[in-house]
């Protein structure tokens, strides 16, 4: 047995899981397993109700089961302490391989101040258009205009319960880390091949939601973050905000600002 030839080879394999340098682009491995730990099981439970939902009728198992996948399931505070666990996980995989979390552009800087508002403003117009034209509900009935107050979105954040506000900053901090944050850290010639698998990663775990909103929040939502954080903004920080607010508020612009105790 050649030991030096062994001990290379060890070597050689180590610096492959832990290189020598900063790791500034992600491996397809590194996406896998990172995908695999932050939504697998989201995948799986979306997938599984949105399944359920084809049935006429369904055994006392398949309800219960369908129960708690909405109560537990993709977009429900009782995933907080999961959620932190999965990103917990992920951050140390990332610290194992010695990524570059410095490259990634999180700054606190004033045009946060508006960003956020404006992307949240924008996705939630455009979900007032989806829910109208789908006959979910109409958000531009004229006669709701009336109980329009800017002072209403105040009222709803006051009116939250302190998990609700901790489990959207969590959710929206850990989804768009992962699509905004790790899934733009690839070389170059493989961007659209990396957008074209976080869409598609975006639509699986929103299927609960049913087939159009999953394609609303995976291709449009997702597909507007990118270009606007790639090309524009080039800022993290408002898209984690952004996406808490809809996480607390929901996708509509109109629901936030309509005064509905009048």
């Amino acid at each position: 047995m050649n030991l030096p030839v062994m001990e290379g080879k060890r070597m050689t394999v180590l610096s492959k899981i832990r290189p020598s340098q900063p790791l500034k682009e992600l491996k397809w491995f590194d996406i896998l397993v990172i995908t695999l730990l932050m939504f697998g099981q989201f995948i799986y439970r979306s997938t599984e109700l949105y399944l359920a939902s084809f049935a006429t009728t369904a055994t006392t198992a398949t309800t219960e089961t369908v129960a708690n996948t909405a109560s537990e399931g993709a977009a429900f505070s009782s995933n907080f302490n999961l959620q932190l666990l999965m990103l917990v996980l992920t951050i140390l995989y990332l610290l194992l391989r010695r990524f570059d979390f410095k490259q990634l552009p999180i700054r606190l800087t004033w045009s946060v101040l508006l960003w956020t508002p404006l992307i949240f403003a924008a996705v939630g117009f455009f979900g007032d258009i989806v829910m109208t034209l789908s006959g979910e509900y109409n958000y531009f009935d004229p006669t709701l205009w009336a109980y329009i107050d800017l002072l209403e979105i105040f009222r709803k954040f006051a009116d939250l319960t302190p998990m609700a506000i901790l489990y959207g900053l969590l959710n929206g901090f850990y989804e768009e880390f992962f699509f905004l944050g790790l899934m733009t850290s690839v070389k170059d010639r493989y961007k659209w091949w990396a957008l074209a698998y976080s869409t598609i990663i975006r639509i699986s775990f929103h299927t609960y939601q049913g087939m159009l909103w999953a394609l609303v929040i995976g291709v449009v939502y997702g597909l507007f973050y990118y270009f606007l954080y790639k090309y524009k903004v080039k800022n993290l920080l408002p898209f984690f905000l952004m996406h808490a607010l809809a996480d607390m508020f929901g996708s509509s612009l109109m629901y936030v600002l309509i005064n509905w105790r009048s």
